[in-house]
């Protein structure tokens, strides 16, 4: 009895350790959403009342609402190209030549670990010099650079799992080489293609760091919570802040979803 309570210690300890990990993670969450929704002008919790006075007010803001529909435009754009540009860039890894590959894709990767803020100037530096500062068109490069390795990442993944033998037997059978990767190779990849379109939306709408460097006057959502943030602490940023983590939450469990029906559809296979 003495045995079995002693082996069972490692169990628990690292249960709580979870638990701790999990509300640790979650409490500040929890707490701004609960923030979100007083009645008040200013943020306290518990709040003294409850509403949706603040939702209101950041959708009948036109600076707000000026801020969302510039993060949305941002999104929209850069996760097409992040896919057609990661994809062919996996492509190209998985079947080029060995020599050089493994450096090659560390290099792809390497804006995953290097420090926003080092790239950031970096392309703020650039954009300076071709003019594009503070504009549209220099936020949507710049957010490549973050976006494009994560769909190599999770299409290389995919690509780990396709035959080759499928594309080739569908060449040997009268199909183009682009055919048969449109109706061959991405159904078959669907899901690398699908997690990294919705991780590459998620990085773009949520990028601060590198847009920080870029705008002046054009403020993405996470740049107009900032420079909020820079005069008071009001409740509207909480509001704001709140439907970020909802549509980020949403897009993850899609991501989830999608994975569990993938699993589920290659055990039945």
């Amino acid at each position: 009895m003495f045995r079995e309570r002693l082996n069972s210690w490692p169990s628990i300890f690292v249960a709580l350790v979870t638990l701790l990990a999990v509300i640790f993670l979650l409490a500040p969450l929890v707490i701004l959403t609960i923030q979100s929704f007083t009645a008040a002008s200013y943020l306290s919790f518990p709040p003294p009342s409850y509403g949706v006075r603040w939702y209101v007010h950041v959708f009948k803001s036109e600076n707000w609402q000026n801020s969302l529909m510039l993060s949305f435009a941002l999104g929209l754009i850069v996760t097409p190209l992040s896919l057609v540009i990661g994809t062919m860039a996996a492509l190209g890894l998985n079947r080029g030549p060995l020599r050089g590959r493994r450096e090659l894709y560390t290099l792809l990767i390497s804006p995953m670990v290097l420090p926003h803020i080092v790239l950031g100037l970096g392309i703020f530096r650039i954009a300076l010099e071709l003019g594009i500062s503070d504009s549209f068109w220099s936020f949507i490069p710049a957010h490549l650079t973050i976006t494009v390795p994560f769909v190599v990442v999770t299409v290389t993944a995919s690509l780990q799992t396709f035959n080759i033998s499928l594309e080739e037997a569908a060449r040997s059978l009268g199909a183009s080489s682009l055919r048969a990767l449109w109706h061959v190779t991405f159904p078959v990849i669907a899901p690398g293609l699908i997690g990294g379109g919705i991780f590459s939306f998620i990085i773009s709408f949520d990028e601060f760091i590198i847009t920080f460097f870029l705008s002046t006057f054009k403020l993405t959502l996470p740049l107009k919570i900032f420079s909020t943030l820079m005069y008071q602490v009001k409740p509207s940023i909480a509001a704001v802040s709140t439907l970020m983590l909802v549509l980020t939450a949403l897009l993850t469990t899609v991501l989830i979803l999608r994975g569990q029906i993938v699993s589920g559809e290659r055990v039945v296979r």
